[in-house]
């Protein structure tokens, strides 16, 4: 109870923060380390109806040709982009326009006024995210990483034999970046904010709550239905469709190794202590 107390206070000082997000067009991004929910976060997000979620991760961002393509039609063009007075921020200000509008239409398509990408590399292009759409808002989503290590063992056993890759030495350092590269933005909390997939597990309505005060949208009991008939995103777990569950929590205690559990304790114990 006192864990949803606590939401509950949170979600209010959110929303006075928030209060001028309310029924603006910014887009919305969400990000975090693979298999740590976000796909959860996408599915919920995706039945309001003021957000349309690209139906697969875009992968937009994450091409970095987008940041030296000025720098490629500089050395083709030479003195030309310089008399014109064309420069870095030109240039990002024509890729957010280009990206705009692309996804500004399908919004209007599906009825809502805001577009929003789930791709998990999101969260390591922060940066650069924010510089091409400087209204953006992001959503971080966290999970312990023995459990997202949990998860992405489950895949390799199953469906998915790429990801044997994601080994315990893999898996810590990759969350320890993750969050370092959300780190910054602690400090702007009108545009980051950080859900953690527990919270989401087990108070579903209090963080996704949390979520819309963030976006400044109103309150849509709809994130919380189950759609069956959802189409399944590029990625996912198989239980985008499904209610949120809390059976994937704490799976670390007894399906991970000793080995496993020194290891990323050992790789990302300063950064899960600063987490809390």
């Amino acid at each position: 109870m006192q864990s949803v107390a606590l939401l509950a206070e949170t979600t209010g000082e959110i929303e006075s923060r928030s209060c001028l997000c309310a029924g603006r067009h910014a887009p919305i991004f969400i990000g975090g380390q693979r298999r740590s929910g976000t796909t959860l976060m996408r599915t919920m997000l995706n039945r309001h109806p003021h957000v349309a979620l690209v139906p697969r991760e875009s992968f937009f961002f994450q091409d970095k040709r987008f940041e030296t393509f000025f720098d490629d039609l500089l050395a083709w063009h030479g003195r030309r982009f310089a008399q014109l007075s064309i420069g870095p921020s030109e240039m990002d200000r024509a890729v957010a326009t280009l990206i705009g509008s692309l996804l500004s239409p399908f919004a209007l398509c599906k009825g809502a006024h805001r577009w929003a990408d789930k791709t998990t590399e999101n969260i390591t292009r922060i940066d650069y995210l924010f510089r091409l759409f400087p209204d953006a808002q992001f959503i971080h989503v966290i999970r312990d990483p023995r459990d997202t290590l949990c998860s992405m063992k489950q895949q390799a056993a199953t469906e998915k034999p790429r990801w044997v890759k994601f080994t315990a030495e893999v898996t810590a350092p990759e969350w320890v970046a993750c969050i370092a590269a959300g780190l910054p933005w602690r400090g702007q909390p009108e545009r980051y904010l950080e859900a953690r997939y527990e919270q989401l597990a087990r108070h579903p309505e209090a963080e996704m709550r949390r979520v819309l005060a963030f976006l400044g949208e109103p309150w849509c009991p709809a994130v919380l239905e189950p759609s069956a008939d959802a189409p399944r995103p590029q990625g996912g777990d198989g239980n985008h469709h499904k209610a949120v569950f809390t059976s994937s929590i704490g799976r670390w205690k007894t399906e991970l190794s000793r080995d496993e559990i020194t290891c990323i304790q050992a790789i990302a114990r300063d950064t899960m202590t600063l987490l809390g």
